[in-house]
């Protein structure tokens, strides 16, 4: 199967994920593997789950749109502001023109299109449907079970918000995955929720553990939460050499849905959160993101990594 991409034409090598056998093309424009499972393409999105997943089809839909004019420094430096710094991140770590995988997609960051040879998965056709023209290839796939590509296909596998929905108990499976697809040297960077100690929130957290459990785990499926050191070990176990680590939001300056959560729990300072909820998703969404982006560079070697919320994860494959 031959996929368009920036640069030089590549081969994108499928693979059943029941039996691991190469995919080849059908006349009736399946994807089959040689024991009879065929595989068919809905909005040019490649379906291989046998029934939708109830809690995440359609649930994400965001789509990044910025293309910087050149990969100069004075046209890039909105990657560093946006998304937490992933695209940032990505940039640093990942050559220009290498294939990657970017699991739990979403509606596709724009600009991986224009920097890499991009293969999209996620579990939501609706999602992966939106990401047309951000990724060549778009999988409906569950990265549990099998990241349907060839052995040694892929330069990075790269996921924003997805880590931390995966149970403690398949990061392993995931991990053996990513580790299989990659080349040699080839490299992870995650973004993803971490179990926190950061004060605001714990101070909440102990009025109302019920409400905090639902609020933050339950209802974004964060059932995979984990402190920075439990999610550290699990990737250097399944043979990974961890190359950075960039603990964020440490201070009580958080993302706007951190607030719009603390505000339904109706204590003292819910009316607070509510303004600060609504004033950083408004018309100053970009210069509060930016705020918190300066306040996690000026925090970072002064406050616990404990207290970080979020974090980002660049790691290379063991040889």
């Amino acid at each position: 199967m031959q996929a368009d991409c920036p640069g030089a034409p590549w081969e994108l090598k499928l693979i059943c994920p029941i039996h691991r056998l190469p995919l080849q093309s059908g006349s009736d424009g399946a994807l089959n593997c040689a024991n009879g499972h065929a595989f068919q393409y809905v909005d040019d999105v490649l379906c291989m789950l046998a029934e939708k997943d109830e809690f995440y089809e359609g649930a994400y839909l965001n789509h990044v749109k910025f293309r910087p004019r050149s990969e100069a420094i004075w046209h890039c430096w909105p990657l560093w502001v946006m998304c937490n710094g992933y695209p940032w991140m990505v940039r640093k770590h990942i050559p220009a023109s290498s294939v990657v995988v970017e699991l739990g997609c979403a509606g596709g960051v724009d600009y991986f299109a224009q920097r890499y040879k991009m293969i999209g998965l996620d579990l939501s056709q609706r999602s992966l449907a939106k990401a047309n023209g951000a990724y060549v290839a778009r999988i409906q796939a569950d990265a549990a079970q099998c990241i349907p590509l060839a052995d040694g296909s892929v330069d990075a596998v790269i996921s924003s918000y997805f880590w931390e929905h995966m149970q403690p108990i398949v990061k392993d499976k995931i991990l053996a995955e990513c580790r299989r697809v990659l080349r040699p040297n080839g490299k992870l960077v995650f973004l993803y929720d971490i179990e926190t100690c950061n004060p605001l929130i714990g101070h909440f957290r102990k009025q109302r553990q019920d409400l905090y459990r639902k609020l933050f785990l339950e209802g974004d499926g964060h059932i995979g939460y984990q402190t920075p050191r439990a999610n550290l070990e699990v990737i250097r176990n399944a043979g990974f050499k961890i190359v950075a680590q960039a603990p964020m939001e440490k201070t009580a300056l958080q993302s706007p849905s951190v607030y719009s959560k603390l505000a339904q729990f109706g204590l003292r300072f819910s009316p607070l959160f509510k303004h600060l909820d609504s004033w950083a998703t408004g018309r100053l969404f970009y210069p509060y993101t930016a705020l918190v982006r300066i306040a996690d560079l000026l925090a970072a070697r002064t406050l616990p990594d404990n207290w970080a919320r979020i974090t980002i994860t660049v790691a290379q494959k063991s040889n």
